[in-house]
């Protein structure tokens, strides 16, 4: 994937793809990799995964030009950005959902940035603090638990979550 470095949507689609294959399917039990850049194969959009697949498994004889040319696109959407083009809209972001939905997210992507502020507006809406780690904290646990246990999730990004 190196030579798809500066196109981060692209490289990270195809190491979720071929390390979901490798360890679900081919037992691969170790590997050297960087938990902040580890996407999950369901987080792939649907078009692209099925590029990647096609290249990983090298089951379609033209799936080189078509993750070329994904990538083509990919570059000129970042290039458009970088110029201030592209249509300015609002994306719906993780932050405006519940609080106990953005805690299980947080756990679940291992993101610690707002956890503090999150886990105090939590905590008051709850009685007792206890409640806080017995509930919405295990509940976001438990997810993570689940996407390991299914194969969905690996152990970096477990690690990753515990923090």
């Amino acid at each position: 994937s190196f030579g798809f470095r500066g196109v981060t949507k692209i490289r990270e689609s195809i190491h979720a793809i071929f390390l979901q294959h490798a360890i679900m399917e081919s037992g691969m039990d170790m590997g050297i990799v960087n938990a902040n850049e580890l996407l999950a194969a369901d987080e792939v959009e649907p078009d692209l995964r099925q590029i990647c697949e096609e290249l990983v498994m090298n089951s379609n004889p033209e799936a080189t030009e078509n993750m070329l040319a994904a990538t083509q696109r990919e570059r000129k959407r970042l290039e458009q950005l970088k110029k201030g083009g592209g249509v300015a809209q609002k994306e719906k972001s993780w932050r405006d959902l519940p609080i106990k939905e953005r805690l299980t997210h947080s756990l679940v992507n291992g993101i610690s940035q707002h956890i503090d502020g999150d886990v105090e507006e939590c905590r008051n809406a709850f009685d007792k603090p206890l409640e806080v780690i017995e509930g919405p904290l295990m509940d976001g646990m438990n997810v993570v638990g689940d996407l390991f246990g299914s194969g969905k999730m690996f152990l970096p990004q477990v690690i990753k979550s515990a923090r």
